[in-house]
């Protein structure tokens, strides 16, 4: 089974998809974690995303859709993956739909994970991560022990770029705009959900619609 989520910054669609993906026994696959680590390896697309995602812009189609069809090949992918952060709109849907099938695969279902611009600001612009360990945090809600120090290694705490709240706000506004008609082209194909709940509500909500077993 091939499951895509969507949903604004902060909706929580990739801790909820990666849930999904460990009850399902698939792999969980996020298009934002493979470009921070392109990003990181300083190759040749990470420093063409580096430059969009700095400035909450998005990184061209033709490179994602690439980056996801190497990805989904792989040996551990025969039994279906959970996307989240593709696609944005129905044009990359499409996209999507056609580079799927080239590999004799197709999108089964729409996880659409739904909350209000507030959320997602307060939700992001308090993320924080670790230097050294990548360890993730958040002031309000999984504050650290000692401010600005990772619990785990010491290492010093700081806010992505992408995670600044005018950068947020951008990136929320672009969600709106480029995601006009995306719901309508996966109608046939597309669970609703409300990310205005607690964690373990929505999973139960998404176990519920999809008819998987997440206790």
């Amino acid at each position: 089974m091939i499951i895509v989520f969507l949903g604004a910054p902060g909706s929580g669609k990739g801790t909820q998809a990666s849930v999904l993906a460990r009850h399902l026994k698939i792999p969980f696959i996020s298009t934002g974690d493979m470009l921070r680590k392109e990003v990181g390896n300083s190759s040749v697309l990470g420093l063409k995303a580096k430059s969009f995602m700095d400035q909450g812009g998005l990184v061209p189609d033709s490179d994602v859709i690439s980056m996801i069809k190497e990805r989904v090949t792989q040996k551990d992918c025969v039994s279906g993956f959970v996307l989240d952060g593709f696609p944005r709109n129905s044009v990359q849907a499409k996209a999507m739909d056609r580079a799927m099938m080239e590999i004799n695969k197709e999108v089964n279902k729409v996880v659409y994970l739904e909350i209000p611009q507030a959320v997602a600001i307060d939700r992001i612009s308090g993320r924080r991560v670790c230097k050294k360990c990548r360890a993730n945090y958040h002031i309000k809600y999984s504050p650290p022990k000692a401010a600005d120090k990772c619990d785990t290694c010491s290492g010093d705490l700081y806010q992505r770029e992408d995670d600044k709240q005018e950068t947020v706000i951008k990136r929320y506004q672009i969600y709106l705009e480029q995601t006009k008609g995306l719901v309508d082209y996966y109608q046939d194909r597309l669970v609703t959900i409300d990310g205005n709940l607690p964690i373990g509500e929505i999973e139960k909500n998404i176990g519920d619609k999809l008819k998987v077993a997440v206790s």
